[in-house]
């Protein structure tokens, strides 16, 4: 169970409202993870506009953004947006043996060509705070200096969001299984 209340529409004042609607029509709805959030309608709604742009409008490829999604969501322990985030890997090109090494912090092993190197990216950020020149200039190379800046924020959006719903314990939407096993 969650450790805080979804919150509902009804329950919030017209500024909480106007930020529910904003979650709504963007996403097609308000998840739990979300509904989580919403207990603080101005931070959900600045943190949703950033997750907006990382996962609406960032002009990287999907499969760069699906390994870096789940890479980050690897190394966060984050079940539910690991999960949740397994069809659209899948729907970027990301098979079981990729997702597979993910998953089993084989990575960068495992994958290979710009999958190996944006995992490596992420990887080095989340666990040495430090980004080498050879693993930054390898992914610079692929994606740019924009795409650099654009792989920061989708990163530290999917991260932040896995640390804070896994710190609320928000649960997986009813009926999914967690795809994210130790």
């Amino acid at each position: 169970m969650a450790r805080v209340p979804f919150a509902t529409r009804d329950s919030m004042d017209a500024a909480g409202q106007a930020v529910w609607d904003e979650i709504e029509t963007s996403r097609g709805g308000v998840q739990r993870n979300y509904a989580a959030l919403l207990n603080n309608p101005p931070a959900a709604g600045s943190f949703a506009h950033l997750g907006g742009y990382a996962r609406f409008e960032t002009p990287l490829p999907a499969r760069i953004k699906a390994v870096a999604v789940l890479t980050a969501a690897r190394e966060a322990g984050g079940h539910y947006v690991w999960t949740v985030n397994q069809p659209a890997a899948r729907n970027a090109g990301l098979g079981d043996a990729e997702i597979a090494a993910i998953h089993e912090y084989r990575a960068p092993a495992g994958l290979s060509g710009d999958d190996a190197a944006v995992s490596g990216f992420v990887i080095e950020l989340l666990r040495q705070h430090r980004i080498s020149d050879a693993t930054f200039e390898a992914v610079r190379g692929i994606i740019g200096d924009a795409g650099i800046v654009d792989l920061l924020v989708v990163v530290s959006y999917y991260h932040g969001l896995a640390h804070a719903l896994q710190a609320l314990q928000v649960e997986l939407p009813e009926g999914t299984a967690d795809a994210l096993t130790y």
